[in-house]
């Protein structure tokens, strides 16, 4: 935290400072994000607006730091989360004083403290992940992401996500033949998917997931729930094949009944069983993607179970809500940006651009985390070792460029997430860019059953508020009359 030194320091700075710039807090905030300088009350806050996101913030943050003449120091980012708190840290004679913490406000009509997007709000308790986002940790049921990924393999993974505890070797030898026994969808998804093929595909896999409703009989049966589980996690990338071929004049490749998961995925992508080492390394992915806690995907899926509604429904909410360009869909959103870019050399261009346009650069910052995405370290040496074995460097080189480019934002908190590696190394697995959500989905997949598990076993309806701001008392005018 700051010393009093600190504190004689940045006053020494504030005159001079303000007087060279013209400026106050209010009128740089105003400045920095893009915003008019009306709205620039104490109350406003971090991700309350559009602007302030998590790249804004940084600029924030930095434009502080350079008009102020004072580094902030690493414990203190996270406290300076609205105008009241910029103020009183810069400022300490300021009479106003810093509200509640991060992301809230206290709406005096109602007496109620309001969480603009629930950020920082526990609803509930889980046993499924812990995410330690201040150190960069993330564990599935008590396992480490880093021990999974490297000793674990996906039918394993799902087992621990679906049953608490990882398998003995008969559970997981009845486990992995059901799986394969299970892949096969039923004609009239077919039929579906022949008739959405110009359909973007996580259009056709939320489409699909809630017509398959229609053919379960036990759908509102909690006996069968497992079975219900194994299958879709079976057949959904059978789903996701099967439009590929369709869409493409091609025949359609019937699952494997004896290729691991990951392998009877990319068997039926491309005609053909991978290699050892491309079936590694998407296993790893598959891994790496299967579940990350109270997301928006999964928070959406619990809000649907939360009603009694059954597993279908609630995992087409969850992947409605994936496919968001702020959620999985930014996933494709890189890709997009690799190819803007061309060559290594334009990166630091592109990211001037963007950061002067108030535009995010895709793949960088998250919600929860405040340094690297675990799940990014071993992305990234997958994407490299990848793109050399396959003589196709260009693409890595461009995201290290793009990597130092945007220094100054990472050692303030904003570092790379899943997206950005994971695009990449779909790319070189030769999966089409469109096919990058569905894709992530099929593997987010156990994650998702078991959060709708886990809110069925302990369930209570969710049902938050919304802190009414608008006019009141308003008289009645007749239509004629207005």
């Amino acid at each position: 935290m700051r010393t009093q030194n600190d504190v004689e320091l940045a006053n020494s700075h504030n005159n001079t400072q303000i007087e060279n710039n013209q400026s106050t807090v209010e009128t740089l905030i105003s400045r920095v994000l893009g915003v008019p300088e009306y709205l620039i009350t104490d109350q406003l806050e971090y991700q309350s607006i559009m602007e302030w996101d998590s790249l804004g913030h940084i600029s924030l943050l930095l434009a502080l730091e350079k008009c102020y003449g004072l580094e902030i120091l690493p414990e203190d980012r996270t406290l300076l989360t609205s105008v009241g708190a910029i103020k009183k840290y810069f400022d300490p004679d300021s009479s106003e004083a810093v509200k509640n913490g991060f992301n809230s406000e206290v709406i005096e009509s109602s007496n109620k403290t309001l969480y603009r997007g629930l950020n920082g709000i526990a609803f509930d308790k889980t046993r499924i992940s812990s995410i330690d986002g201040k150190n960069g940790h993330l564990h599935y049921r008590g396992y480490s992401i880093h021990d999974l990924v490297e000793q674990s393999h996906f039918e394993e993974t799902a087992y621990l996500l679906l049953y608490g505890k990882m398998p003995t070797a008969k559970q997981l030898e009845d486990f992995d033949r059901e799986l394969k026994n299970s892949r096969k969808i039923p004609p009239a998804m077919l039929d579906i998917i022949s008739k959405l093929d110009r359909a973007h595909p996580i259009e056709v896999l939320r489409t699909v997931i809630s017509a398959m409703a229609m053919y379960d009989e036990e759908r509102n049966s909690s006996m069968f729930f497992k079975r219900r589980s194994i299958r879709l996690i079976a057949q959904i990338p059978t789903i996701i094949a099967a439009h590929l071929k369709l869409r493409s004049g091609q025949t359609i490749i019937e699952p494997s009944a004896t290729l691991s998961h990951a392998d009877n995925f990319l068997y039926m992508l491309h005609g053909t069983p991978p290699t050892k080492r491309v079936s590694s390394v998407f296993e790893k992915i598959l891994i790496l993607h299967a579940d990350h806690g109270s997301n928006a995907s999964a928070f959406a899926a619990r809000v649907v179970a939360s009603t009694n509604s059954d597993l279908y429904s609630s995992l087409t909410a969850a992947i409605a809500t994936f496919a968001g360009e702020l959620h999985g869909g930014a996933i494709e959103k890189v890709i997009g940006m690799i190819k803007e870019i061309g060559r290594p050399e334009l990166a630091a261009a592109y990211v001037e651009r963007q950061h002067a346009a108030r535009k995010p650069v895709m793949g960088f910052g998250h919600r929860v985390y405040q340094t690297e995405d675990p799940r990014a370290r071993h992305l990234r040496e997958i994407a490299y070792n990848l793109s050399r074995e396959g003589g196709e460097p260009l693409w890595f080189d461009i995201l290290e460029a793009v990597v130092e480019a945007m220094k100054s934002y990472i050692g303030k908190g904003i570092d790379v997430n899943v997206d950005f590696y994971a695009s990449v190394i779909y790319h070189l697995l030769s999966i089409p860019d469109d096919l990058f959500i569905s894709v992530f989905a099929a593997g987010r997949l156990p994650g998702w059953i078991a959060q709708v598990q886990e809110q069925y076993d302990n369930n209570i309806l969710i049902r938050p508020l919304l802190t009414y701001t608008g006019e009141k008392d308003l008289s009645y005018v007749p239509i004629n009359k207005r």
